[in-house]
C-alpha cells in the first residue's frame, strides 16, 4: 500500500470521504471532507502526492496550489494539508519554499511533509564538518543558477503593486540563496531593488514608456558597478513599449551579455 492509499485509508476510518481527485502538472491532489459538528461545517484534508523524489517545480507546484484551495475551500487552522512523497525530499527546501510562497503563518502551519526519506539529507551533513557547511554557505552562487532560481518564479497571487511583488520575489530567492542576498543597494543615486554577489536584480510592475526609458538609465548605470543586471518585468503593459526597450539593449550589445530580460505574465 502506498503513502498516499495509507493517509487516505487513516483518514476514511474517521469518516472522511474523498470528494476530489485531480490531476496537476508534477503531481495529484486528493481532497477529504467530513461533516463538522457545527452546522454546515466541515472538516477538510488536503493531499498533494507525489511519485518519485520531491522537486522545486512540484514543490512549488503542491504550496501555490495549496494556497489557492485553502482560499477556495474557506480552510481554517483546523483543516490539514499534506505534501506526501514516496521518495526522497530535501527538508529544508521544504521549508524554505513553504516559509517563500505561503506567507499567511496560518495556513503554512496547517502545511506538513509526508516522506520516508525525509531525513536522509539531515543524516548526511550531520557527517560533515562545520568547515565544509561554511564554506558552502557562504560560496557565491553561479550566474546561471541565479538566473534560473528568477525564471523559475511564479507569484502565489497576483500582485497589486510593484513593491508586493519585489517581496515575493526577493522572499522566494532567499529561501535559495539565504546567505549571499541583499537588498536597496545604492549605485549612482539609484537603489537596485536586490542583489546576490555582483548580480543585480531590477523589478518593475506593468511599466509605461517613460518608466522604461527611466529603467534603461538606471542600468546602464548599474552595469558601471556590477557585472549583469537581471531585469524582472512583471505584467508587461506594453508588449511594443518592452520589445522597444530590447531592442535599445540590443543595440548597445548588452542584451543576454550585460543585461538579462525576465517577464512575468
Amino acid at each position: 500500500m502506498s503513502l498516499l492509499e495509507k493517509e487516505i485509508l487513516k483518514y476514511e476510518k474517521k469518516g472522511f470521504k474523498v470528494v476530489q481527485k485531480r490531476t496537476l502538472k508534477y503531481g495529484s491532489r486528493t481532497f477529504l471532507k467530513k461533516k463538522g459538528s457545527f452546522l454546515g461545517g466541515f472538516e477538510g484534508v488536503y493531499i498533494y502526492s507525489l511519485d518519485g523524489d520531491a522537486t522545486t517545480d512540484s514543490l512549488r507546484e503542491c504550496f501555490k496550489d495549496y494556497v489557492k484551495f485553502y482560499e477556495a475551500e474557506e480552510f481554517d487552522e483546523g483543516d490539514k494539508g499534506f505534501f506526501i512523497c514516496s521518495g526522497y525530499v530535501d527538508e529544508k527546501l521544504f521549508k524554505d519554499l513553504r516559509k517563500a510562497m505561503i506567507r499567511d503563518e496560518t495556513t503554512r502551519n496547517t502545511m506538513k511533509l509526508i516522506s520516508p526519506k525525509e531525513t536522509k539529507k539531515e543524516v548526511f551533513e550531520e557527517e560533515q564538518p562545520r568547515r565544509k557547511v561554511e564554506e558552502i554557505e557562504g560560496k557565491v552562487p553561479k550566474f546561471e543558477s541565479i538566473l534560473q532560481r528568477v525564471k523559475a518564479f511564479s507569484p502565489h497571487k497576483k500582485p497589486e503593486k510593484e513593491k508586493e511583488l519585489e517581496n515575493m520575489l526577493v522572499s522566494y530567492l532567499e529561501a535559495f540563496f539565504p546567505h549571499q542576498i541583499r537588498t536597496q543597494m545604492t549605485y549612482e543615486k539609484a537603489r537596485i531593488d536586490a542583489q546576490i554577489g555582483k548580480i543585480g536584480i531590477e523589478i518593475k510592475y506593468k511599466p509605461n514608456a517613460s518608466e522604461l526609458n527611466r529603467l534603461y538609465g538606471q542600468v546602464e548605470g548599474y552595469c558601471r558597478h556590477l557585472d549583469r543586471v537581471i531585469v524582472v518585468i512583471g505584467y508587461e503593459k506594453s508588449r511594443e513599449d518592452t520589445e522597444a526597450f530590447e531592442q535599445r539593449l540590443r543595440q548597445r550589445n548588452w542584451l543576454n551579455s550585460k543585461v538579462f530580460l525576465v517577464t512575468i505574465r
